[in-house]
């Protein structure tokens, strides 16, 4: 079977644009979805009409308490980054807005505006020039950074991530 690509299609590449390492989203996206996966596979998720999601809010409750944040380590400053200057919402195909994130602790916002630096990255709206040069690097190396926290924090979690590979 042959497959086009899109080179062939005289299509432009998606990271064409794109103001972000290409092997860095690569790593985003790779890390995210075996992520989504660990939560869904260890009970950490919800059914929404009939299909089931990560339950992102309760995991970052039960994630908050197993992280340990040292003051002025690497993982301080990327929670820091995404709760002070979180990424913003695309309300319409226009307009973004600043939301307040979910979450008691700054621990749980940071993880929710991970969630949303993914949702932005992979729904496309990174294509837009809205962000200042190396926002976008930033704020995805702050997730990546808030992600692997969870992964040596919490050992069920990472059991799954490792023994699951795809």
């Amino acid at each position: 079977m042959t497959v086009l690509e899109l080179k062939d299609l005289d299509i432009p590449s998606p990271f064409a644009g794109l103001h972000l390492d290409r092997e860095l989203v690569c790593e985003f996206f790779a890390v995210f979805s075996r992520f989504e996966f660990s939560l869904k596979e260890t009970g950490n998720c919800r059914e929404i009409r009939r299909l089931v999601e990560p339950a992102w809010w309760g995991y970052a409750e039960k994630a908050a308490e197993l992280v340990i944040v040292e003051p002025g380590s690497p993982l301080e400053e990327a929670i820091s980054y995404l709760c002070d200057d979180p990424p913003l919402f695309q309300v319409s195909a226009h307009r973004w807005e600043h939301r307040a994130l979910h979450g008691i602790c700054r621990f749980e916002q940071a993880i929710d505006a991970a969630k949303q630096v993914r949702n932005n990255l992979f729904h496309g709206g990174k294509h837009t020039p809205h962000s200042p040069p190396g926002r976008d690097n930033r704020l995805v190396k702050s997730s990546l950074t808030i992600l692997y926290a969870c992964l040596e924090a919490d050992a069920e979690i990472r059991d799954v991530y490792i023994q699951n590979q795809f």
